[in-house]
């Protein structure tokens, strides 16, 4: 008996040989899983690369330069250091100036149209000049601190070889809130890619255990319509979305102190919805799955890309155009537009209709969708 024990317990690296071949066998039969396990990180190398690969440029802004300039009284000759700064700002890649009116530019920036305003005063040359002393305004979005720092580059490049020891910013922040923590412009877009991942990868487990263990095939032989079914799922699983957005908020509000200058109210009504979508696309997922392993995978595709490419990481403006095209259609990207704009500015229902609609239309296709899907799966 002894001798038995230590001879199954000798080492044996036929029999680690043996496991291995079986794991591999299982993969290499499941053929939808081979063609992931390669793409993936190829898709993701090549997603991630080409949004981190790119530089801020193009930061849409507004400049009014109302410098009368400076004449020397004894040789005549008129500087206007107002116009050398425009000049160089409209040859620098990371503006763009779309306009020449400060007053107008500092409602666009309310209104998320652009990042900054910027007035060069009527007396800037002459006090520059005079007194070694002179001021810029900016107004400019404080939510967004890349796209600041890009355009104080882009005047701090414009102003290389001018005497501007003495030039100074008086800086205003739009929406009222004041200087923002880099925690407080992180908290939205992390509250979103939570919620998108968790609330994903719940939903389509759920969905795909009842189909591994059989329960859906016997669903689909009682009076159970496809309809029922998925309503009677989604509503215990809105129940754990609401738990998963309370949590989020709580954790952000009251251990890391996140800033919430918008309705508390509408805010959790933003996860509800934005949750909801994400659980009609678990289902829809779920009847393509055949396993949980590839139901985990369908929901990574989703979540990895939505990292990347839902301004999370970089602005989306940021982005090569193709790229900034296909974040139009990532639902990350909305709901995180969501969530900063009514923690960070405040914003209302009036001001993100179209957002709160768009969240709300894909999870009427996805519902739909994942309702049709299910319908063929119960005729085969």
């Amino acid at each position: 008996m002894i001798m038995s024990e230590r001879k199954y317990k000798r080492f044996a690296a036929y029999r680690i040989r043996a496991l291995s071949a079986r794991v591999l066998r299982q993969f290499a039969r499941d053929k939808r899983t081979v063609v992931m396990l390669v793409m993936f990180p190829i898709l993701f190398m090549l997603i991630f690369g080409i949004v981190l690969s790119g530089d801020i440029n193009n930061v849409p802004i507004v400049v009014e330069n109302k410098d009368a300039g400076f004449t020397n009284p004894f040789t005549n000759e008129t500087v206007n250091i107002g116009e050398q700064i425009v000049d160089g700002l409209e040859g620098h890649e990371n503006v763009n100036l779309v306009g020449s009116n400060y007053e107008d530019g500092i409602e666009k920036v309310e209104n998320a149209e652009i990042e900054a305003s910027i007035l060069i005063p009527e007396n800037f040359s002459n006090q520059l000049l005079t007194t070694g002393n002179a001021t810029i305004i900016v107004y400019y979005d404080g939510t967004k601190p890349q796209l600041k720092a890009a355009v104080f580059q882009a005047i701090g490049d414009a102003m290389q070889g001018l005497s501007k020891g003495g030039i100074e910013f008086e800086e205003h922040l739009a929406y009222g809130v004041g200087e923002l923590l880099g925690l407080d412009v992180s908290i939205p877009a992390v509250m979103g890619y939570i919620l998108t991942f968790l609330i994903l990868l719940i939903s389509v487990l759920t969905a795909i255990r009842e189909d591994v263990g059989h329960t859906k095939r016997r669903l689909f032989t009682t009076p159970l319509t496809p309809i029922e079914r998925i309503v009677g799922y989604v509503l215990a699983l809105t129940v754990i979305a609401m738990g998963e957005t309370i949590i989020v908020l709580a954790i952000s509000i009251y251990v890391f102190g996140a800033t919430i200058h918008g309705s508390l109210g509408l805010l959790f009504v933003a996860g509800f919805v934005y949750g909801l979508a994400h659980i009609f696309l678990a289902f829809l997922l779920s009847n393509f799955a055949k396993n949980e392993f590839q139901s985990v995978q369908m929901a990574v595709l989703i979540a990895i890309p939505s990292l990347a490419l839902s301004g999370m990481m970089l602005p989306v403006s940021t982005f090569p155009e193709p790229i900034a095209i296909i974040a139009k259609f990532i639902p990350l990207t909305y709901g995180i537009r969501i969530f900063e704009r009514i923690m960070l500015r405040g914003w209302g229902l009036e001001k993100l209709w179209f957002e709160f609609s768009l969240i709300s239309i894909l999870a009427v296709v996805f519902f739909l969708l994942a309702l049709i899907s299910s319908s063929d799966i119960s005729k085969e």
